[in-house]
C-alpha cells in the first residue's frame, strides 16, 4: 500500500472512529462547533476544568432562555444586571464565565444552549429546540 493511501486511510479510521455520534439536526451540529469556544473551560466532554462540569446544567437553569441569558451576559455583567447569584438554585457567582453576547449572534447563542443541554444535560431535543426558541 502507498505511503499516501495508507495515511489516508489511518486518518479516516482515527478520527471516524472519534467523532461524536449524535443528532445529525443542524442547531445542534452548530451548537456543537461553537462550543469549541466553551471546551477550553467546561471540557471538550462537559466534565469540567476551569469552569463548571455542565451535567447538572438543566438543572442550574431549568428554562433555556436563562441559559442563554448567562451565556450572552457573562458574569460580570449578570452581577450588573441580574445580581449576584445564578440558576435556580440562586448559586453565588464565584468564577469567571466570560460574555459571548457581543462575539455571537442571537442564534448560535441558542445553538450552545441546545448543545449543552442534550449533550451534557441529556435532554431530548426536539423539546430543548422549543424550549430554546430554535423551531
Amino acid at each position: 500500500m502507498r505511503p499516501l493511501a495508507f495515511a489516508c486511510l489511518v486518518a479516516i479510521v482515527v478520527f471516524g472512529a472519534c467523532a461524536e455520534s449524535g443528532p445529525t439536526d443542524a442547531d445542534y451540529l452548530e451548537g456543537r462547533e461553537v462550543y469549541g469556544t466553551c471546551a477550553a473551560c467546561h471540557g471538550g466532554n462537559g466534565q469540567g476544568g476551569a469552569g463548571p462540569a455542565l451535567a447538572m446544567v438543566r438543572e442550574t437553569f431549568p428554562d433555556c432562555a436563562d441559559h442563554v441569558k448567562w451565556v450572552s451576559l457573562g458574569s460580570k455583567r449578570w452581577k450588573d444586571t441580574v445580581g449576584t447569584t445564578y440558576g435556580a438554585a440562586s448559586k453565588p457567582i464565584e468564577g469567571v464565565m466570560p460574555e459571548f453576547g457581543e462575539s455571537l449572534t442571537a442564534d448560535q447563542l441558542k445553538q450552545i444552549a441546545l448543545y449543552e443541554r442534550v449533550r451534557f444535560g441529556e435532554a431530548d431535543l426536539d423539546s430543548e429546540k422549543e424550549a430554546c426558541g430554535l423551531d
